[in-house]
């Protein structure tokens, strides 16, 4: 519930537009206990004027934004690059839930 309005957001706003077509790529990665992930497209990217209403006018970045919310309180972190003509990155930080696997060795 979280990537899919993301992922929608790139396909429809950020590549739609494009006559080529594009790319979306998805980077996952934990570190120091956390989850980071990296939602990233090489679509028509946002504008700076539009840049400021994105995260209360948009209803799939408001919803992802409420869900995070709820889910981990304060402890999340959901920032937007973007550059017009170049594409838009999307990076959510929140806490990792399961522990890492520890390495293991049979004697």
């Amino acid at each position: 519930m979280l990537l899919q309005p993301i992922v929608e957001n790139s396909l429809k706003h950020g590549l739609g537009p494009k006559l080529e077509g594009g790319r979306i790529c998805l980077r996952t990665s934990n570190r120091d206990g956390r989850l980071h992930i990296e939602i990233e497209d090489n679509g028509v990217g946002i504008s700076e004027e539009k840049m400021p209403h994105v995260y209360v006018e948009g209803i799939g970045l408001s919803n992802v934004r409420e869900r995070l919310r709820v889910l981990y309180g304060a402890d999340f972190n959901l920032d937007i690059q973007s550059y017009e003509g170049k594409g838009t990155t999307i990076k959510i930080d929140v806490p990792q839930l399961v522990p890492a696997i520890p390495e293991v060795s049979v004697i």
